[in-house]
């Protein structure tokens, strides 16, 4: 079979043919149908999760869909022509948090779907049983693959920020992969949803998929005071959500913050930090939240949201494998919004 293969951490893509794996024990082989070629997956091969040399070379890729066509030994409740899409995190199964069901916090952590095992740039793949999750018939295998972290991971954001009808919710970087789907979800909720981005155009997009959020453009400087002028209520947004992950910006929205505020960042930082005096958290009864992808059962639920139509998942061009090496160099460049989708 054909795969695009990463020949070591923040080398070189290329496309190869492998053999087809086989599933073993507790494992499941699927038809790749859809695969999300995003900035997530361009951390990974520079590196950014995992750099053991060991790991590589590796096929990477981990936001995807397909239909299950072999079960490895042991396997129970997956069958062959399930429509399944991918759990991203390694999980053990047994520790307290992944029995609660916080599976996102698993305290024996085996690492990445697509970093420390093989991924899904590939024809077929193999994934361990428990993360090939239902994807429901009214959704496409391209929906299926923004669900699997472009929807699920704004609805873990938006259960970590608990944002209300009563929430006016700002999204930095609201155009992009997940910023435009944390503003759907903050939607569905019942927010205002106030858009902030780069540009009339990438605003105009935003504004296209939620109707009546409010854009605000940060080309035209620091947004602090913009972002409390457009907040219905208060003196200033009551979350929000950073998908930029660049420290300027992170401040600015700390500082835009209402009181009793929510600060909400879930993007790879390295090494940024953001300095905020102590007093500052004590005065505005303020809070800082780090998100961590999403649980099992919120990826099912991204699944459900975007089958029924409450979410619609937005995508901005496919490719096909021998696309994926150009599609991560624009990527890398910044010369791309949104989500590139592989179709195998």
């Amino acid at each position: 079979m054909r795969a695009v293969v990463l020949d070591r951490w923040g080398g070189d893509l290329s496309v190869e043919t492998v053999p087809v794996p086989d599933p073993g024990p507790g494992e499941v082989r699927v038809d790749v149908r859809a695969c999300g070629v995003t900035r997530t997956v361009e951390n990974a091969i520079g590196g950014g999760l995992a750099d053991d040399p060991g790991l590589t070379p590796r096929i990477p890729g981990h936001e995807f869909a397909g239909v299950v066509e072999a079960v490895g030994d042991g396997v129970t409740g997956v069958e062959v022509g399930d429509r399944v899409l991918a759990y991203f995190y390694l999980t053990c199964g047994d520790c307290d948090a992944c029995r609660r069901g916080d599976t996102a916090q698993c305290l024996d952590f085996g690492g990445w779907y697509g970093v420390n095992c093989e991924g899904a740039y590939a024809e077929r793949a193999v994934l361990p049983a428990e993360n090939a999750l239902p994807l429901p018939d009214g959704a496409s295998f391209r929906e299926g693959a923004v669900a699997a972290d472009g929807v699920a991971t704004p609805i873990h954001v938006c259960e970590r920020a608990d944002v209300t009808d009563d929430d006016a919710v700002a999204v930095l970087g609201a155009a992009g992969r997940i910023g435009v789907h944390v503003a759907q979800v903050a939607a569905l909720r019942g927010a205002t949803v106030l858009a902030v981005d780069v540009g009339e155009e990438r605003l105009a997009h935003v504004e296209s998929v939620v109707p009546g959020a409010i854009g605000v453009d940060a080309s035209e400087g620091d947004p602090t005071d913009r972002l409390a002028a457009a907040a219905p209520y208060g003196d200033g947004p009551t979350v929000v959500v950073d998908t930029v992950g660049k420290t300027q910006p992170l401040r600015a929205a700390w500082e835009s913050l209402a009181m009793g505020g929510r600060l909400v960042t879930l993007t790879t930082h390295h090494d940024r930090s953001l300095d905020v005096p102590l007093k500052e958290y004590v005065v505005t009864e303020a809070s800082l939240l780090g998100s961590r992808y999403a649980t099992r059962d919120e990826v099912v639920r991204a699944a459900r949201t975007v089958a029924d139509g409450r979410v619609e998942a937005v995508t901005t061009g496919t490719t096909d494998l021998p696309g994926i090496p150009e599609v991560h160099r624009r990527i890398r460049e910044g010369e791309t919004h949104g989500m590139t989708v592989l179709d195998p």
